[in-house]
């Protein structure tokens, strides 16, 4: 233990090794930090959309392929057979949002405030003539509460069909849905004003749903078994409901995006291992320049009776030291990342470009098990075939580097 004590000792007599083994942590330590940072940065982008899009939608929704319908029967019989508790019906429509001379494309959503927002987290407390739109909608449309806008139905009267039907209401607050297409198209009125305009008594064309489940299970840091447990739920309803109804999950919308994000992840993996093995040649580096460095040193440790296996195993649980150093670093380097992400204006992201405004890492322990693992296996792989290179060398080559 002695001698294992002396031999770190020797590594850093000078303040070169010193700065050079400080270095190779850093910068082993900030190559790790990066490819965790742009895991958490994919799968907190994954986990933001899906709990954006679950917020505003409820798991399931699912609507008659025929059009507007009752929520009756069948259809009614099979959410109580499923223990479905927390249901809503609405009814969604489209049409033109005419504010300050500026007209916006709109998708109208006639709700139930009570139900809707049992559902969905979305407060929707709406009186007779309110809306409430999204954070996006208002800002282009440059309105805020209290203010009148006008919204054009593809609906004429009954003796002007061919025209739509305008009709003025008041802005009762706006809803943020985490995501920006929702944000700066979807509106909310109350269902009986909307019913109404349209001329659809006790109809409806939409239905969302909660799972049984969803009370019990913590979206945030089980967002895999949920999705699980709602991909399970939404084949049962389509058994039940049949060809009639059309059900989707909560992420159908984005399934496209989601599952390129996914693939991107693994190529961006296998990728950015490059930088892993650059930082891990930099140890090697440090084992060669300190051996060179302090050859004289290595020469009496072997003279002295420390075996060239010894001398190797002195190597290796330095290398393991630097590598749980470097881990324990890289944890810190992704939280300080991960701070600045959520903080600094210059990491927003335009939510035209990638649907979020902001985003957070997300990191669950696998992850974390993945990466230092494979950091650890190049590493041990690289030190290997450096380790050979220095067992050749014999006493005698050390007893000539002292007296030459």
């Amino acid at each position: 233990m002695t001698m294992f004590k002396d031999f770190f000792s020797v590594l850093f007599l000078e303040k070169s090794s010193y700065r050079f083994a400080i270095g190779v942590l850093l910068g082993f330590s900030f190559s790790i930090a990066v490819i965790l940072s742009t895991v958490g940065i994919m799968d907190g982008f994954v986990k933001t959309l899906k709990f954006g899009l679950r917020e505003s939608t409820g798991d399931i929704s699912f609507y008659s392929r025929d059009g507007f319908f009752r929520l009756r029967g069948t259809a009614l019989d099979t959410l109580e057979s499923m223990n479905v508790d927390k249901y809503t019906g609405f009814v969604q429509s489209e049409g033109f949002v005419l504010a300050n001379e500026l007209s916006k494309g709109v998708l109208v959503k006639g709700v139930d405030t009570k139900t809707f927002s049992e559902v969905t987290g979305i407060p929707t407390n709406l009186n007779e003539g309110e809306v409430r739109l999204g954070t996006e909608l208002a800002k282009f449309l440059r309105v805020k509460t209290d203010d009148f806008i006008t919204i054009a139905f593809g609906k004429g009267n009954k003796d002007l069909n061919g025209l739509p039907l305008l009709q003025r209401y008041k802005v009762a607050g706006v809803v943020d849905h985490g995501i920006y297409p929702k944000n700066l198209r979807l509106m909310y009125m109350n269902l009986i004003e909307l019913q109404q305009v349209l001329g659809i008594e006790n109809e409806i064309n939409m239905v969302s749903l909660k799972i049984p489940e969803s009370d019990k299970i913590d979206f945030e840091n089980n967002s895999n078994h949920y999705t699980e447990k709602v991909q399970t739920s939404v084949s049962e309803l389509r058994e039940a409901l049949g060809f009639e109804f059309s059900v989707q999950p909560f992420w159908n919308e984005f399934s496209t995006l989601l599952s390129a994000v996914k693939h991107e992840k693994f190529m961006i993996g296998l990728i950015l291992q490059i930088i892993v093995v650059i930082s891990i040649f930099n140890i090697v580096a440090f084992v060669i320049f300190v051996n060179e460095k302090r050859s004289r040193e290595m020469f009496l440790f072997k003279a002295l009776g420390m075996s060239q296996a010894k001398m190797s195993e002195a190597w290796y649980k330095f290398v393991l030291i630097l590598w749980a150093s470097s881990c324990v670093l890289s944890i810190g380097l992704v939280h300080l990342f991960g701070i600045g992400l959520e903080n600094l204006s210059i990491f927003q992201l335009p939510g035209d470009v990638y649907r979020l405004g902001t985003i957070k890492i997300s990191l669950e322990l696998l992850d974390y098990i993945v990466v230092f693992v494979l950091s650890l296996i190049w590493l041990l792989l690289l030190s290997w075939f450096s380790m050979r290179r220095l067992k050749k060398r014999s006493i005698l080559h050390g007893l000539r580097r002292e007296f030459a």
